[in-house]
């Protein structure tokens, strides 16, 4: 018997849904560490002590070479297919005006395909621009389709047929779409390891004519010769690409087995943050977490309170008196039933106490009465809010058939009970009949507690996780994953991008945090291990409170704005005039765009925001120099535009350059040390047994 799901990721639906990038971003992870350690371990030696490495690595790229022209020719030839329906056989029913368009380009890709081979490359890259701008018609198209379908009334002649056009663009027409761009870019990719060796042969084939019998191409391009002496280097990034290819066909379970062995040999190197961090969130989808989850105790208060009211309205005027003395016992003499909440210790609770007793207590009926049922539901609030989770989580499955199919169903979308619940990959989206059952009349009752409860607030989440530790979001975007970071370090950040900085210069400032600090990096130094790196940018649109970049100064006076020169004078060349600053609450820079066709003049603003937060997890040497490993969320290279939370790396150069003035990109570090690591919780959310579903020795 299979083991029980602990956690969303252990779903296969949910993996899929949530997880777009789930074992792309745990190899990663791996890969990355793996750079490091092979580096420290060959930097030192001698490349003449290393014959059997040298050795190895020479018949590797021998074997290499005959591979690539393979898989170069294999997609090549694709490409000059006139009729590629066999590859779109698993579409049922193919999409013919989509098959159309890919046979079209197929028919441009062969008639212009370039005969010299110093323009294969450039022309690839044409085609790939060409067929990403028709995939990204037909994303358009999608989400254009999407929009009318989900504010369409559920009783609109059309609802039925446009939401199945809807299921065949998402399902057929647009993964079709991408297919192509698949191949193409696989194509693309294969000059990385072709192209020098192409354009070596079209230089000797251009030799002289009276030389010796030149090769083909295809005896050529197989054919391994090295152009210069190996290196160490050399033999680290083959062992690296050996073993990234070692993890290619390893599912995420087994990738989590060995992600699993390099936190149990190296603990400390891997504190626990990013221990949790790596396990639950590695491959998550770019999105707001707001809005993903919503209390289920919360709910649960929401739907007593409902029943608690009914109960005490029926009551007649000698109950409600008898109540209020039973309750007048049980509060200050601790007589009778004594409820939970009469032994509450929160200051909050027991000034509410306080206040509904005296109504209680009064001599008019009609207070009294609304003491007593202001007294019950928040008793009834207190008995809910006193359970854990997981006993909340068991009392709304035991009301399950209580609820409408829809309710349900968004219940399971906004709690944990996804881990176990669902199996359907449309687990976030009613169908048109269900819409209809939640618009109609008759639910109109219990759509105004859902409504309630999941509008209440949307980043709830936040506070939730700080206090749990639990794995409750389905998405996450960039500072919100930072936040779980430090959360797990035992620190409570504010939320969104502008208050970071402050919050870690106010830190630094009034010292009471050993170590904190806020600064413009400059070396390897300041990334220190848990620290925030935060990132400005300009942009054209203005930005919200939560992104705004409000000036904060190092301890040491740097600003947001490098010194600007006022001196600076235009190009007399360029239709475009200098950037002109604005610095205030708001810093904002203009200029004037001539176009150089109708000399026509436009002016463009752009504001300072803060655009990306990232969480340092390591800054290391490997053979490509300094490198700063980070936890994070970025656009990973995924042709399909899938946005993906994991662990990323760069070089320390491009970390400490600020870049050119129209791109504009300085980074900041903040660090608060770990505070109170909560480990009680982590024994469930780094449970190995659990993880990898199986006894861990």
């Amino acid at each position: 018997m299979a083991e029980p799901l602990y956690f969303q990721w252990q779903n296969d639906v949910l993996c899929k849904t949530i997880y777009p990038m789930r074992e792309p971003k745990l190899r990663d992870f791996l890969v990355y560490y793996m750079e490091v350690d092979l580096w420290k371990q060959y930097k030192d030696k001698d490349i003449s002590t290393l014959k059997a490495d040298v050795d190895a690595y020479t018949k590797a790229q021998e074997d290499a070479a005959i591979t690539a022209f393979k898989t170069y020719s294999k997609l090549r030839d694709y490409f000059f297919v006139k009729d590629a329906r066999p590859y779109y056989l698993k579409f049922k029913p193919i999409n013919e005006a989509e098959l159309t368009e890919i046979n079209n380009f197929h028919a441009m890709f062969s008639q212009s395909f370039p005969k010299d081979v110093r323009g294969e490359k450039s022309f690839v890259e044409g085609m790939d621009q060409f067929w990403t701008n028709h995939r990204n018609v037909q994303r358009d198209a999608v989400k254009s389709k999407r929009r009318r379908v989900e504010n369409m009334d559920p009783a609109h002649p059309k609802k039925a047929v446009e939401t199945q056009e809807l299921a065949a663009m998402e399902t057929v027409t647009l993964p079709m779409a991408e297919q192509e761009l698949d191949q193409l870019r696989a194509l693309l990719k294969t000059y990385d390891k072709i192209e020098q060796r192409k354009l070596a042969w079209y230089k000797l084939s251009k030799g002289d004519p009276n030389s010796l019998r030149v090769p083909s191409e295809a005896e050529f391009l197989v054919q391994y010769k090295p152009e210069a002496p190996v290196t160490v280097r050399d033999i680290v990034w083959w062992k690296v690409e050996e073993y990234k290819a070692s993890l290619e066909t390893k599912n995420q379970y087994q990738l989590l087995e060995e992600i699993y062995q390099r936190f149990k040999k190296e603990p400390k190197r891997f504190p626990y943050w990013l221990q949790y961090m790596v396990v639950h969130f590695s491959g998550m989808r770019y999105a707001s977490a707001h809005g993903s989850w919503a209390d289920p105790k919360d709910l649960l208060v929401r739907l007593g309170a409902a029943d608690v009211e009914k109960k005490a309205k029926a009551l007649d005027d000698a109950a409600v008196e008898k109540l209020c003395a039973e309750k007048i016992a049980a509060y200050e003499k601790g007589q009778g039933v004594v409820p939970k909440l009469a032994r509450a210790t929160e200051k909050q609770w027991k000034d509410l106490v306080a206040m509904h007793m005296l109504s209680v207590k009064a001599s008019g009926p009609k207070t009294r009465r609304n003491g007593i049922t202001a007294l019950l539901v928040e008793e009834a609030k207190y008995d809910e809010y006193s359970l854990s989770t997981e006993e909340a989580l068991k009392k709304l499955e035991g009301m399950k058939a209580k609820f409408p199919a829809w309710a349900w169903k968004e219940i399971v979308k906004l709690t944990p009970l996804r881990v176990t619940h669902v199996t359907d990959p449309n687990w976030e989206k009613l169908t048109p009949e269900e819409e209809a059952e939640r618009n109609s009349q008759t639910a109109m009752e219990i759509r105004m507690v859902m409504d309630a409860w999941e509008n209440y607030d949307s980043s709830a989440w936040r506070d939730e996780h700080g206090r749990t530790h639990e794995l409750i979001v389905s998405r996450a975007v960039c500072n919100e994953t930072a936040e779980h970071c430090q959360h797990i370090r035992g620190i409570l950040p504010p939320g969104g991008l502008t208050p970071k900085p402050k919050w870690y210069s106010t830190h630094e400032a009034e010292k009471k945090l050993p170590g904190a600090f806020y600064t413009k990096p400059t070396s390897e130094k300041d990334y220190v291990q848990g620290a925030s790196i935060f990132w400005l940018r300009f942009v054209d649109k203005e930005p919200n409170d939560w992104q705004i970049a409000k000036d904060v100064k190092t301890k040491s006076g740097v600003g947001i704005l490098p010194t600007v020169d006022k001196k600076k004078k235009a190009d007399p060349k360029s239709p475009t005039t200098p950037w002109t600053y604005a610095a205030g609450e708001v810093v904002t820079r203009s200029r004037t765009l001539v176009d150089p066709q109708t000399k026509v003049k436009t002016q463009q603003k752009q504001w300072l925001r803060w655009i990306h937060e990232a969480t340092v997890a390591e800054v290391a040497e490997t053979a490509d120099g300094m490198t700063v490993i980070t936890y994070e969320t970025a656009l990973p290279d995924g042709d399909k535009g899938t946005s993906a939370v994991g662990t990323f790396k760069m070089p320390l150069s491009w970390h400490l350059d600020d870049g050119p003035e129209d791109t504009y990109n300085r980074s900041f570090v903040g660090f608060v040390p770990e505070g109170q690591v909560p480990m009680e919780h982590l024994k469930t959310m780094l449970d190995w047994n659990r993880i990898l579903r199986k006894k861990v020795v």
